[in-house]
């Protein structure tokens, strides 16, 4: 990787850096806010349907996706990405505190659900936002270095978030949770208002123009996006199969985990830490076995996308390939097939590794590509019409195990093992509709360099 291109001398500019350290402090508190309702969830039932009380919670939080998505590419193409970024976090600073009252209180189960439906919400508006910005912050040739330091993000929240989140939750309680998430979101906001780059989608010329379009005409520009650069559009059927895969494998994951899966290991590490925090904690430390082997897990798919982003950052040459994308599906498919035959804890935290690994060589080149080749006058509607397609993809992977009949059918397992086989199968498909474009690279086009 040339010089310029480096991570360090990304960092180095101010106002990817200040996304940046927001980013990491929001993403560390979402964690904290996702175990502090994946305690929630355990406490109804006894946590006996885990799999699919988690894929209920998930699917509401997504479902704002597939509903407002065209409203979320006319925002973000009509108004400061800068903004919305601002108001998306300040709204959920006071939608998270609101749960202290709600749940905590109240014990209003259906206000949390509305709660979650909102933050969905505001979750579905704030990426694309984010998205589309990136190429305003950074200049084209170190997109694919730039988004892997966004995925980045990702790995340290469940390293270090996930991990502490597991334990403080289950030491201290969900009430601290949702406080520190509320902070993670004030931070970002902070940071995000600190930006000098002008992060307003295109000219206010280009803007009237658009206006007299009309709003729905506006809103499906992505579709138009695809139909013209024809090339982008397998890579949006890979993230949606992915997001798929995604769904149908996690909820599954985690009851394969809880019901299946020898957490013996765990609760060795509980009892060491038990000990070894008695003297610290403000009350003896009572761990949730199903908790902290959760957080041992996510933990552990955090480290394979860290590996993953160094080689895309450090690969630069194959991180630009056509054909990346199609293969690491592939892959994603195999590490699939493998962990299905796990039943040890250890073993299944290394291929979580490997899951992690295959994710990031998925997801990083197909979002630096698709930053690269669409316009700014049209980027936050190709990335909200793209959201919209992995939102559909993973609520119809969460409504197979919304009743638990399948998962209850087949079993964690062998539901494992065949959405692998299936993810295969439609790798080499794709790989095979698009093998004239495979054995090219693509490269970075020239634009005007953004403010910085």
């Amino acid at each position: 990787m040339p010089a310029s291109a480096t991570f360090r001398s990304i960092l180095a500019e101010k106002n990817f850096a200040r996304l940046w350290y927001g980013q990491i402090i929001s993403s560390l508190g979402d964690r904290f806010y996702q175990f502090a309702l994946l305690s929630v969830v355990l406490g109804i039932k006894g946590g006996l349907e885990v799999g699919k009380d988690s894929a209920r919670v998930t699917f509401c939080a997504m479902l704002p996706g597939l509903l407002f998505a065209p409203l979320y590419g006319w925002l973000v193409d009509h108004f400061s990405r800068r903004w919305v970024m601002i108001w998306c976090d300040l709204v959920r600073v006071v939608l998270t505190l609101s749960l202290l009252y709600l749940w905590f209180q109240l014990h209003n189960f259906v206000a949390v659900f509305v709660v979650i439906f909102l933050m969905g919400a505001l979750n579905g508006l704030f990426i694309p936002a984010r998205q589309a910005a990136l190429p305003q912050i950074v200049s084209v040739d170190k997109l694919i270095p730039a988004n892997a330091l966004i995925s980045l993000i990702g790995v340290i929240a469940n390293l270090l978030g996930a991990l502490f989140a597991a334990l403080f939750v289950s030491i201290f309680g969900a009430h601290s949770s949702f406080i520190l998430n509320a902070l993670g979101f004030l931070t970002s906001a902070w940071f995000i208002y600190h930006i000098t780059a002008d992060l307003s989608p295109q000219s206010q010329t280009a803007i009237i123009a658009d206006k007299k379009i009309g709003f729905w005409r506006s809103s499906i520009e992505g579709w138009h996006v695809l139909r013209q650069q024809r090339e982008l559009g397998p890579l949006v059927l890979v993230k949606s199969i992915f997001s798929l895969i995604g769904a149908l494998g996690l909820v599954t994951i985690l009851q394969q985990m809880v019901v299946t899966m020898d957490l013996s290991t765990v609760r060795a590490l509980a009892e060491s830490l038990k000990h070894l925090l008695t003297h610290i904690a403000p009350k003896p430390p009572v761990f949730d076995i199903k908790m902290l082997s959760f957080g041992l897990f996510f933990a552990a798919i955090g480290l394979g996308v860290g590996l993953g982003v160094g080689i895309c950052g450090w690969v630069r040459k194959w991180s630009h390939s056509k054909a990346l994308p199609f293969a690491a599906l592939a892959a994603l498919g195999v590490a699939l097939i493998g962990f299905a035959q796990l039943h040890e804890y250890i073993p299944a935290v290394i291929g979580a590794v490997l899951l992690g690994i295959v994710t990031a060589l998925i997801l990083i080149p197909i979002e630096a590509r698709l930053q690269n080749d669409v316009d700014d006058a049209r980027r936050g509607r190709l990335f909200a019409l793209c959201n919209l397609c992995t939102t559909v993809s993973f609520l119809l992977g969460l409504a197979v195990n919304l009743d638990g009949r399948i998962l209850g059918w087949l079993g964690p397992s062998l539901l494992i093992e065949d959405v692998g086989i299936a993810t295969v199968v439609a790798a080499a498909l794709l790989a095979l509709i698009n093998a004239s474009t495979l054995k090219s690279f693509w490269s970075a086009r020239q634009r005007t360099s953004p403010n910085s």
